[in-house]
C-alpha cells in the first residue's frame, strides 16, 4: 500500500463537485493522481444559504470523507495528510484576529477574517433575516465567511481519517514568487504550476504523466489550488514554513529558499512623478489600482478612493459587523496603505 496525501480546495457553491486532488511520491516527484475518470465523485455543494443546516454541512463532510476512502481503497493509498484551504477553526472570542491572519498580515498575503463562534451566531441571524425577507441568495451577507462553517466540518470529520492541515495557495504561491499573476488572470495557472513544478518534479515531459485535467473535478484554478494544498500536505513539517502558531492555529506553506517575501510598494522616482513604481512602462492610472489589503477581492480603481464604502458593507476580510467599526477597524490595521505616496 503506498503513502498517500490529499489536497481539498473547499468550494460549496451550489451543485459544484468539490475539488480534491490525491497525490503520491514517486521518485522523488509528487504525482497526482488520475481522479475524474475514477467511478467515483467527490460531493456536489449546496450553496451558502444551506451553511445554515447543519445536517446538510454534516452529510457534505460525510460524503467528502466517503469519497476519500473509496478512492484510496481503489488505488490501494493509505492517506498520511489531509491539508485543506479553509480555517481548521473558528476564532477565540478573546482575540481580534486569529494567529494565523495576523502573519498573513504580516506578510502582505490578503485572506478573509475568520470570525468567532459568537459572531457566527449573529452572521448565521442577519442571514436568516436576509432569506426571510425575500433577500435574494446571491446577494446572502457574509458570502465569503459562511463557507468557512463547512471548514470546520471537513476537519472536524476528515481528522478521523487521517491528520489534517490548514493550508492557503495563496501563500504557497507568494512563497514561490509566483503570486504577481493572479490565477484568475492569463497564465496565472500555468506560471503557478511551472514554479512548483520546479520543487515538486510535477509536470513533466514524460509521456506517462497524468494530465493537468484528470487530476481533479472543478476549473483550471481550483484543480491547481488542490494539487497546491496536497503538495504542503505532503511535507514534513521541517520542510514547510508555519504561519501562526502551530499546532491549532496556523495556515502552512512550503519552505522554499528563506521563506521571506514583502508587499509590493510603491516608491518615488527621480525625474519627478509621486508614487512610481520601480518598474517602468506602466500608465499612473493603472499604478493606482489595488486590490483590497483585507479580502484581496475588491480593485480599487484608484486607491483609496471608496475604501469607506468598500470597509463598511463589502469587505469580506473585516471582523466587526457595524459599518462605522468595520471602517475603523480597516484603518486601524492597514494605516501604512494610506500614508504611502500615490
Amino acid at each position: 500500500m503506498r503513502s498517500g496525501f490529499a489536497g481539498i480546495d473547499l468550494a460549496f457553491a451550489k451543485k459544484k463537485r468539490l475539488p480534491i486532488s490525491v497525490c503520491t511520491w514517486q521518485e522523488g516527484r509528487l504525482v497526482p493522481e488520475a481522479l475524474r475518470p475514477l467511478p467515483f465523485e467527490p460531493p456536489r455543494g449546496s450553496g451558502n444559504a444551506k451553511v445554515l443546516n447543519h445536517q446538510v454541512v454534516s452529510d457534505f463532510a460525510q460524503a467528502t470523507s466517503n469519497y476519500l476512502t473509496d478512492v484510496c481503497d481503489h488505488l490501494d493509498i493509505r492517506l498520511e495528510r489531509i491539508a485543506i484551504d479553509a480555517p481548521s477553526a473558528a476564532r477565540s472570542n478573546d482575540t481580534e484576529r486569529r494567529a494565523a491572519e495576523v502573519a498573513m498580515d504580516r506578510a502582505g498575503i490578503s485572506c478573509f477574517a475568520t470570525p468567532s463562534t459568537h459572531d457566527f451566531g449573529k452572521i448565521f441571524e442577519k442571514v436568516e433575516r436576509h432569506l426571510d425577507g425575500g433577500g435574494a441568495e446571491n446577494r446572502i451577507p457574509h458570502a465569503n465567511q459562511l463557507w468557512m462553517v463547512v471548514g470546520f466540518e471537513l476537519f472536524r470529520q476528515l481528522s478521523s481519517t487521517a491528520p489534517c492541515i490548514e493550508v492557503f495557495p495563496q501563500a504557497t504561491a507568494r512563497v514561490l514568487g509566483a503570486g504577481r499573476v493572479h490565477k484568475s488572470q492569463s497564465g496565472g495557472v500555468v506560471a503557478q504550476l511551472r514554479e512548483a513544478a520546479i520543487h515538486t518534479g510535477w509536470p513533466s515531459e514524460q509521456p506517462c504523466d497524468v494530465s493537468f485535467e484528470e487530476i481533479a473535478f472543478g476549473p483550471d484554478h481550483d484543480r491547481l489550488d488542490a494539487y497546491l494544498s496536497a503538495w504542503v500536505g505532503a511535507l514534513e513539517a521541517k520542510d514547510r514554513i508555519a504561519f501562526g502558531n502551530p499546532p491549532d492555529d496556523v495556515i502552512w506553506a512550503p519552505r522554499v529558499g528563506d521563506g521571506s517575501f514583502e508587499r509590493p510598494r510603491l516608491v518615488a522616482q527621480k525625474g519627478g512623478g509621486r508614487g512610481r513604481q520601480a518598474r517602468t512602462g506602466v500608465p499612473h492610472d493603472e499604478r493606482l489600482k489595488r486590490l483590497c489589503p483585507a479580502c484581496g477581492q475588491h480593485q480599487f480603481q484608484r486607491w483609496p478612493s471608496g475604501w469607506d464604502s468598500h470597509a463598511a458593507h463589502k469587505c469580506a476580510g473585516l471582523l466587526k459587523l457595524d459599518p462605522e467599526e468595520r471602517k475603523k477597524e480597516f484603518k486601524s490595521r492597514f494605516a501604512s496603505e494610506f500614508s504611502r505616496d500615490t
